[in-house]
């Protein structure tokens, strides 16, 4: 499979085949504001330009959104998205919301899986922080659930699952997703984005630790990695850490870049 760090929690994951666009954040650096009432980058929303051309991420087989928060799946995503492309939801409302923005093939995804042209996916939970988010005019476009989810990837019969884990702190679900799934690859979420009074939304470089301590034989993908006003992990942080603490299956890749594994056991 492959991996291709676009932007912030953005990526395409090639997976047996079939090219998935997760996550789209498509507008112009500085096109939000800044998450008031936290750490702050000082650029805005998104904080750095995307790698490519817009148009570039179009040439995919279909879309996954692993929830509708602004960094996740924005304004200018719900524009500018060909509005044929196949869209996976994490939840029944957050599908109708696609559906009223125009998309004309809305899927969702679901604990038992669903196919796609061979590919089988999995929704699992994720522990957002905890906490009731604040829903605040200019960081989401509508009203939501503050629910997240992650998805694995499965080719049914064949071994090697890849999990992506979404917006979450490490947590129980985290771990039962592995010990559920026992993926070959997962990608985390590892910008350590805050809110308001200082509350961790998703992993920072202590849970990537914790995670990686618990499962050693796990390569994991670091993505979400900068790219939002409120994270308080960057890469040259993220990879001195990993140099420290020898954590030499972590990924750390930079904007545009792709990487390749093979997940076969």
């Amino acid at each position: 499979m492959k991996f291709q760090q676009i932007r912030s929690a953005t990526s395409i994951v090639t997976f047996g085949g079939k090219r998935f666009l997760i996550d789209p954040m498509l507008a112009r650096q500085g096109t939000y504001p800044s998450v008031p009432f936290t750490t702050d980058t000082g650029r805005g929303n998104p904080d750095c330009e995307l790698p490519c051309p817009v148009e570039a991420l179009f040439d995919v087989d279909a879309v996954i959104a692993t929830h509708l928060h602004f960094d996740h799946f924005d304004e200018a995503a719900f524009q500018m998205l060909p509005k044929k492309l196949p869209v996976f939801s994490q939840s029944a409302e957050e599908a109708a919301i696609l559906r009223s923005r125009g998309f004309e093939d809305v899927r969702t995804l679901a604990d038992d899986g669903v196919a796609f042209e061979g590919v089988t996916l999995y929704r699992t939970q994720c522990d957002h922080g905890s906490s009731s988010l604040v829903t605040m005019d200019g960081y989401v476009n509508m009203k939501m659930s503050e629910k997240a989810s992650g998805v694995v990837f499965e080719i049914p019969l064949e071994k090697g699952r890849f999990y992506l884990a979404g917006d979450t702190i490490y947590c129980r679900f985290v771990v039962e997703a592995i010990e559920k799934y026992k993926p070959a690859l997962m990608s985390v979420n590892a910008a350590g984005a805050q809110f308001p009074l200082g509350h961790l939304l998703i992993m920072n470089q202590y849970d990537v630790l914790s995670l990686m301590a618990h499962h050693p034989g796990l390569d994991v993908i670091a993505t979400h990695v900068e790219g939002v006003s409120h994270a308080t992990v960057n890469r040259p942080l993220l990879r001195a850490f990993a140099s420290e603490h020898k954590l030499d299956r972590l990924y750390i890749p930079d904007d545009g870049q792709t990487l390749e594994f093979s997940l076969a056991s």
